[in-house]
């Protein structure tokens, strides 16, 4: 509870709640922020200071989701937000089920583990996931992002694959866990850093990511158990085996789109070293 009640309270201060916007103060305006970015740039915040605070993408909550933000937007745009969140529904959708169903899949037939031993199951998986998710972040300052997210997907493919093939092993049942929580651990942040790269941030890319990966954490649950209530405990690995395919798919569909999106044409910064030796060089000619 204290986490969702400093977080209200930040969004009232920051004007960004529509119905508690009359009489508060954000905590940072935009000039501010400028200030602590490039704080060089004194004179022009003195002058904008002087204009109407509208600070972009602080109008409110719902602010991200009006049509005007889209318009002249092309179809790659909203390409890259669909096949994000769909492959994170796939990967977060993984993490769900299979945390949430290989007790039951390691205890029937065929492996019939002790039920003491298959406990230990979902702690491994979770374990490997926050050790992941340590190694991470020092691999995250030597390797792009779209390079993690393809060893991710790929490593889930190929551990699903393996885990079919010697379905009736109990110890690659414990390997396998073990190398499925490495490989979904790195997943939703290396996908958020990702479609940070292609959108150069946009707020609507990250609801769109999360959505899809919480929908997809719930969903794939409640097929995956309606499946093995009918078909048995194998269908679980196969049901592994077609998520991992899925989202595959979604990330070569990703890439796809991301190479068709349109790059952002560079616009000349104001303060920027060579932009301010122009004028220099040209004052001392003209003396």
């Amino acid at each position: 509870l204290p986490v969702p009640i400093a977080v209200f309270f930040l969004l009232y201060k920051e004007r960004m709640v529509p119905c508690f916007n009359g009489s508060s103060h954000p905590l940072l305006s935009a000039d501010e922020l400028a200030l602590e970015t490039r704080p060089g740039d004194k004179d022009e915040l003195s002058t904008a200071g002087q204009r109407p605070h509208t600070a972009a993408g602080h109008e409110d909550l719902f602010s991200c989701c009006q049509s005007k933000n889209f318009r002249g937007a092309s179809y790659t745009y909203f390409a890259v937000h669909i096949t994000g969140a769909l492959v994170l529904f796939m990967t977060d959708g993984i993490v769900g089920e299979y945390s949430g169903f290989v007790y039951s899949y390691a205890v029937e037939e065929p492996l019939s583990v002790v039920h003491k031993v298959a406990g230990y199951l979902p702690s491994l998986f979770w374990g490997f996931i926050t050790l992941g998710r340590l190694i991470s972040i020092p691999v995250s300052y030597r390797m792009k992002p779209a390079t993690m997210v393809f060893i991710n997907v790929v490593g889930v493919l190929i551990t699903f694959l393996l885990l079919l093939i010697f379905s009736s092993s109990v110890v690659f049942l414990f390997v396998g866990t073990a190398s499925l929580g490495l490989f979904l651990s790195s997943t939703f942040p290396s996908m958020l850093a990702y479609t940070e790269d292609i959108l150069q941030y946009k707020g609507c890319a990250t609801t769109v990511l999360v959505t899809g990966a919480g929908i997809g954490e719930m969903v794939l649950q409640l097929l995956v158990g309606s499946i093995i209530h009918d078909r048995g405990s194998y269908s679980f690995l196969v049901c592994g085996m077609i998520f991992g395919c899925l989202a595959f798919t979604f990330y070569a569909l990703l890439v796809f789109f991301h190479r068709m999106y349109p790059k952002p044409s560079p616009e000349p910064d104001e303060a920027s070293p060579d932009k301010a030796a122009a004028p220099e060089d040209t004052g001392q000619y003209q003396r």
